[in-house]
C-alpha cells in the first residue's frame, strides 16, 4: 500500500452511505478507504487494526454509542487520529459538541465530493477546521456567537483588538459593520482578519471562529 495516501475509516449505520461514500473517496488518488464500520464497536476494532489517519464518522449511530461518545473515545484512546463528522444534523448543539469534543471537521450530508475531499485534506494536515458551505450561515453564527473570554494567549500573539475582531466575526457581522462598532476603516479591519489568519496559520474566518471557541479565546454563550 501506498505509505503516503491517506488512510480513512468511513462509519455510519447505513450500508448504502458507507459504499456511496467508499466508492466516491477511492477514486481519490492521494486516499485509500481501510474499513468500513456500521456501529461503534465495529469501528473500535478496526481502528485498533488499522490505524487509519482519518475517520469519517456519522454523529447518530444506532447502536450502543452515538458519534459523540465515540468521538470522545477514538479522540482519548486515539489522539493523533483526525475525526470528521458527517451528519444529517445541521443544529447548533451537535455542531457546538463535536468541535468541543475534538472533531476536525463537520459536513452535513448533503455535501458535495469536492467538499469532503477538502475537508479530509485539511484534516490529515492538521491545519484548521473544516465546516462544510451547506451548514446555514445562521446556524454558524448561533453556534460561535459569545463574549470574549479574557485570558493569556500569547502563545497566538493575538492583540485584544484582534480578539475583539474575532468576537464580532462570531457573530456574524460584516468588515463593514466592525468598522463601524470599533470606529476603525474597513481596510484595517481586512488587514485584522488577515493577520489573525495568519497567526493561527488558518485560511477562512469560519476556521478562526471555530479555532477560537475551541481554544478560549472567546466562549459561546
Amino acid at each position: 500500500m501506498d505509505t503516503e495516501k491517506i488512510k480513512i475509516l468511513l462509519v455510519d449505520d447505513s450500508r448504502i452511505i458507507l459504499d456511496g461514500l467508499a466508492f466516491n473517496l477511492a477514486q481519490q488518488n492521494n486516499m485509500v478507504i481501510c474499513g468500513k464500520a456500521l456501529s461503534a464497536g465495529e469501528a473500535l476494532q478496526c481502528i485498533s487494526r488499522e490505524m487509519p489517519d482519518i475517520v469519517l464518522l456519522d454523529i447518530s449511530l444506532q447502536d450502543e454509542s452515538d458519534g459523540i461518545e465515540l468521538l470522545k473515545e477514538i479522540t482519548k484512546e486515539f489522539p493523533g487520529i483526525k475525526v470528521l463528522i458527517f451528519s444529517q444534523q445541521k443544529n447548533v448543539q451537535s455542531i457546538v459538541d463535536s468541535i468541543r469534543n475534538g472533531a476536525n471537521a463537520y459536513l452535513s450530508k448533503d455535501s458535495t465530493v469536492e467538499e469532503s475531499v477538502d475537508a479530509i485534506g485539511i484534516a490529515a494536515k492538521g491545519k484548521g477546521i473544516f465546516l462544510g458551505e451547506t451548514i446555514p450561515a445562521e446556524t454558524l453564527h448561533q453556534c460561535f456567537s459569545g463574549k470574549p473570554e479574557r485570558r493569556n494567549f500569547a502563545p497566538y500573539h493575538l492583540s485584544d483588538r484582534e480578539i475583539e475582531i474575532i468576537r464580532w466575526l462570531s457573530k456574524g457581522y460584516l468588515s463593514k459593520e466592525i468598522a463601524e462598532l470599533e470606529h476603525i476603516n474597513v481596510s484595517t479591519v481586512e488587514s485584522h482578519k488577515e493577520n489573525i489568519k495568519n497567526k493561527l496559520g488558518l485560511k477562512s474566518v469560519v476556521e478562526v471562529v471555530v479555532f477560537a471557541i475551541k481554544t478560549g479565546i472567546i466562549a459561546p454563550d
